[in-house]
């Protein structure tokens, strides 16, 4: 049973120069009902001695080897005694009173994960421009989120990330093997399973913009990279009446929406895809088709020429 309100989870990794500011943050926060799991994933720059230095028993603090962001974040939820748990990321920073704005549109909505649009600061917290990290102030078209996440990729701000207990208890852990996407992983899953994720509310964190954090020729390969199991694994694991709600004309018609979707309809999504990594799956799982002889008659009865088909869609 839940001990506290809100836990909130900061993992950190080598970020001296900031954790003191970060986790005093979440010390300083209007809400008193706070538990704090701060998750040092094998820092070797002193963080940890740092804030145990600074706030003593006023934090949970937790040491472990290096296991990369998820496996920070995965020991801070495990830790979590809150009936909300909060994400907070190890050089960003909460306005004060992020954690009562918070709650108050939890209790007034019926949404499981909210998230706020941040903002942004560089490295010594001077105030930068939206304009300097668009994505996550672009406008985007009144549809279903999952829709969304799928074709423009991920724009919500994971250090401003709030969700009931039972929201995280129903997707489960973030993925340890991603280093890039985890959280968007995290939020296509939890879109994909029928939970209402919401970016809604004022801003309540300053997200920071320094060296350390800003893209590289590696991390965007990385990312590409990570896309490919996201986008099998939800489309395997998600909820296929969430998905026939999101893309209503583009899948086989059937009865009922909650019908798994077939190996053909992952691959009608995945060949209508803007992006060219997701067509080149589409086209994998239609070499897959092109030898199911089960398939092949039933293409045949619906007067579908398979090769004409792959080479339209390309």
């Amino acid at each position: 049973m839940p001990s506290t309100l809100v836990t909130v989870v900061i993992p950190i990794f080598n970020q001296a120069e900031f954790v003191v500011e970060t986790v005093g943050s979440a010390v300083r926060q209007t809400c008193r009902d706070l538990q704090i799991v701060v998750v040092d994933d094998g820092s070797t720059d002193g963080s940890a001695d740092r804030l145990a230095a600074e706030f003593g028993d006023r934090i949970v603090l937790l040491r472990q080897k290096n296991g990369g962001p998820s496996a920070a974040i995965n020991a801070g939820i495990a830790a979590a005694t809150g009936s909300f748990i909060a994400l907070l990321g190890g050089d960003d920073v909460c306005v004060d009173d992020r954690m009562d704005i918070q709650l108050e549109i939890m209790r007034t909505t019926s949404h499981d994960i909210v998230f706020s649009k941040p903002l942004l600061i560089d490295g010594s917290g001077q105030p930068l421009d939206d304009a300097s990290f668009p994505v996550f102030f672009d406008e985007r078209p009144d549809q279903p989120l999952l829709r969304t996440l799928l074709l423009e990729g991920n724009f919500l701000c994971a250090p401003t990330a709030f969700m009931r207990r039972e929201a995280v208890q129903m997707v489960g852990w973030f993925r340890p093997g991603l280093i890039q996407l985890q959280d968007y992983d995290y939020w296509l899953r939890a879109a994909a399973a029928g939970l209402s994720l919401a970016e809604t509310g004022p801003r309540v964190v300053k997200y920071r913009r320094h060296s350390a954090n800003l893209s590289s020729p590696r991390a965007s390969f990385a990312s590409t990279a990570e896309s490919i199991p996201i986008f099998k694994s939800v489309l395997d694991t998600g909820g296929a009446a969430e998905f026939r709600r999101a893309f209503p004309y583009l899948f086989e018609p059937v009865a009922d929406p909650a019908t798994p979707l077939t190996r053909f309809d992952k691959a009608l999504f995945l060949l209508s895809h803007p992006r060219d990594e997701m067509r080149m799956i589409g086209v994998e799982y239609l070499v897959a088709l092109s030898e199911d002889p089960a398939f092949l008659a039933k293409a045949e009865s619906f007067g579908l020429n398979l090769p004409r088909f792959v080479q339209n869609a390309l």
